[in-house]
């Protein structure tokens, strides 16, 4: 896989707070790839298949596995499996990272979706949380699964209080914005013409849900009872 080819891979599941996603949109490309031949190897013969390990941006680990039997495992036993090896990533990378992306590719690794099993993981204190489903080819008002994963990334942050009073305030506030793709970021708190502009589909859900949440936070907030 070509550098090029990783870092844009990569980019696309980036950044889950909004200033962050533009920060490495950015200045990404400033970070050179870095071959994780060690932690490849190791992964290749715990899964008996052909692995590859790369840091990307300086604190972002994508790893292929390719041609493993576990691809047809049930998604439970492939979940544990890929979190054990995230695990392994963070133990392995000194730097601080942000998130890791595991992949098991039915054969040989490609770029093919209908043969992945993918995996995204943020990591938070050291510690890789796998992250919720998101459709990447995703079109009109944000979904339930975009919302949800937003307000999980809030982690125990909030209490359960105020988790319920921020997921009523992030569907209503879904349900007003629309579509991301007709939205005027000028109608919305935290956002920049040129910014909104610069993203494209995938990202500008992201960067929606994030200042969604934020909103709902502060509302929630300003309303709690002392």
């Amino acid at each position: 896989m070509t550098r090029d080819a990783v870092v844009d891979r990569t980019l696309r599941y980036l950044s889950f707070t909004g200033v962050l996603l533009a920060a490495i949109l950015a200045g990404a490309c400033d970070f050179w790839p870095r071959d994780l031949e060690p932690l490849a190897q190791s992964i290749s013969k715990q899964v008996s298949g052909n692995a590859t390990a790369w840091l990307v941006a300086g604190d972002v680990v994508v790893i292929d596995v390719a041609g493993s039997p576990f691809y047809r495992h049930d998604q439970q036993e492939l979940e544990t499996l890929a979190t054990d090896i995230a695990e392994q990533a963070v133990a392995f990378v000194s730097a601080p990272l942000e998130s890791i992306v595991v992949t098991f590719h039915e054969g040989e690794i490609s770029e093919n979706a209908e043969q992945q099993r993918q995996f995204i993981f943020l990591v938070t204190e050291n510690r890789p949380v796998l992250q919720p489903f998101i459709d990447e080819d995703a079109t009109g008002p944000l979904t339930d699964d975009e919302l949800e994963a937003a307000v999980d990334r809030l982690g125990e942050t909030v209490t359960r209080e105020q988790r319920v009073c921020v997921q009523g305030e992030v569907k209503q506030r879904a349900k007003a914005a629309g579509d991301p793709e007709t939205l005027d970021p000028a109608n919305v708190e935290f956002f920049t013409a040129g910014t909104w502009d610069d993203l494209d589909a995938f990202a500008k859900r992201l960067f929606l849900a994030q200042a969604i949440t934020s909103q709902a936070l502060f509302a929630c907030a300003s309303t709690r009872k002392p």
